[in-house]
C-alpha cells in the first residue's frame, strides 16, 4: 500500500449521489488499521499511563508488542456493584483520563493466537468480569470476532452507546462544495475574501520542536470557550510521544495556526495516517471578526487541502458546543460502538436487569 493511502481512504467512499452513506460492510479495515490502533498510538499510551497504580497492564503475548497489552481497573457500577474490567491498551477508562481513541478493534489480539478460541482462552486467565470495548468499529468483520469471542469466553454481549464518526470524502472538490447547503458553504468556505478585508492571512505550520508552543495556544482557546485546557501535561506529553513515532511511520501530524495581521485567531490539530486526515483538535477566537466563524473557516480550508490531496477528513465522533456541525459539512459517516462483553456475576446481573425490565 501507497504511503498516501488510497486504499483505506475508499472505506468511506459515498454510493452514487447520496449524501449520507453509512458504512458497515468494509473488510479493508481489517488489513489497514485506525491510527489509534498503531504502535504509535498504544505505545505512546503505555509509556505515559501505563505505570497508573489504578490499572494494571498485561502482556498478552510476552514479545513487549504494544498491541498485543490489555490492562485491567478495578472500579464500580452504580456505585455499588464492584467490577474489574478489562480494557485495551490505547483506551482510556474511568480510572484513568486520557484522549479518546476511536475506531478500536481486537484484530492484533486475535492475530496473536490465530483463533479468538485460543485468544479467549488465554484472556479467561485473567480476573475480570467485564470487556469494555469502546469506541469499536461497527463492521461485519469485526463484529464477527467479537460475537465469536463472547461465544468461547461464555460471555454475553451488550451494546452500551451506538454514535455516528463524520467525515468527508470527495473525489472533487468543486462538486463535494456544490452539495452543501448555501449557508454552510457560506460559513465554511465563501467567507475568506470578508476574512481577507482584515488583514493579511497566514497559514503557520508548526513542527515537532514548537509542540509546547502550539498546545499552549490550543488550551488558550479551550479555556476561553470551554473554561478549561485542551491538553493536560500528561496528555501533551503523550501526543509528542506519539507523532514522534506516529513520523517513523510514515504519518503527518499537522499543527497549524491561522492568523490575521500576525495574530492567530484559530488553530487545527490534525493527523494524516493512510489516506485519512483526523481532525484531532481545534481551538479559535470567538466573535473576534463580525459574521465570521474563525473556526469553521478555519476547517474549510482543512478539508479542502484534504480532499485536493486525496484524503477522507475524519471529524471522528461528537458534537460542538453550540450544534451538531459536523453533521453539516460531512458527506458520510460511520456508526462506532461501545460494547460490553460481561461474565459471572455482571452476566447474571444484567440478565436478571433485562428479564425484569420487560415485565
Amino acid at each position: 500500500m501507497s504511503k498516501n493511502g488510497s486504499a483505506i481512504g475508499a472505506i468511506f467512499i459515498s454510493a452514487g449521489s447520496k449524501k449520507w452513506h453509512l458504512n458497515v460492510d468494509n473488510n479493508s479495515l481489517s488489513r489497514s488499521p485506525s491510527v489509534f490502533r498503531t504502535e504509535a498510538w498504544v505505545q505512546a499510551w503505555i509509556d505515559i499511563w501505563g505505570s497508573n497504580p489504578n490499572i494494571e497492564l498485561i502482556d498478552l503475548g510476552g514479545r513487549k508488542n504494544p498491541l498485543e497489552h490489555v490492562y485491567v481497573e478495578k472500579t464500580f457500577v452504580k456505585k455499588i456493584l464492584p467490577v474489574t474490567r478489562l480494557h485495551l491498551a490505547g483506551v482510556g477508562c474511568s480510572s484513568v483520563s486520557t484522549p479518546r481513541s476511536e475506531y478500536n478493534d481486537i484484530q492484533a489480539l486475535a492475530s496473536l493466537y490465530g483463533a479468538t478460541d485460543s485468544l479467549g482462552k488465554n484472556l479467561a486467565y485473567i480476573n475480570w468480569q467485564e470487556f469494555l470495548l469502546q469506541d469499536y468499529i461497527d463492521d461485519s468483520y469485526n463484529k464477527s470476532l467479537t460475537e465469536e469471542l463472547a461465544k468461547n469466553l461464555g460471555a454475553s454481549v451488550y451494546v452500551r452507546k451506538t454514535e455516528p464518526a463524520y467525515h468527508v470524502c470527495a473525489e472533487n472538490f468543486d462538486h463535494y462544495l456544490a452539495s452543501l447547503g448555501g449557508s454552510t458553504r457560506l460559513k465554511y468556505f465563501n467567507r475568506r475574501e470578508r476574512l481577507m478585508s482584515h488583514g493579511e492571512i497566514e497559514q503557520r505550520q508548526y513542527s515537532l520542536h514548537e509542540c509546547v508552543a502550539f498546545f499552549r495556544l490550543l488550551n488558550e482557546f479551550h479555556i476561553r470557550r470551554w473554561g478549561k485546557p485542551c491538553y493536560s501535561q500528561d496528555s501533551q506529553d503523550f501526543m509528542r510521544n506519539f507523532q514522534e513515532r506516529l513520523l517513523l511511520l510514515g504519518g503527518q501530524p499537522i499543527m497549524e495556526a491561522l492568523l490575521v495581521n500576525g495574530e492567530v485567531v484559530s488553530v487545527i490539530f490534525d493527523i494524516v495516517w493512510l489516506g485519512k486526515r483526523y481532525n484531532f483538535q481545534s481551538g479559535f477566537a470567538e466573535n473576534r471578526y463580525p459574521k465570521i466563524a474563525l473556526g469553521a473557516l478555519h476547517l474549510g480550508y482543512s478539508i479542502e487541502s484534504a480532499v485536493k490531496n486525496n484524503q477522507v477528513y475524519d471529524f471522528m465522533a461528537g458534537c460542538g458546543k453550540n450544534a451538531n456541525y459536523k453533521a453539516n459539512i460531512a458527506n458520510s459517516f460511520t456508526q462506532i460502538k461501545t460494547i460490553s462483553l460481561q461474565r459471572s456475576y455482571m452476566k447474571t446481573a444484567r440478565n436478571l436487569y433485562e428479564l425484569f425490565s420487560n415485565q
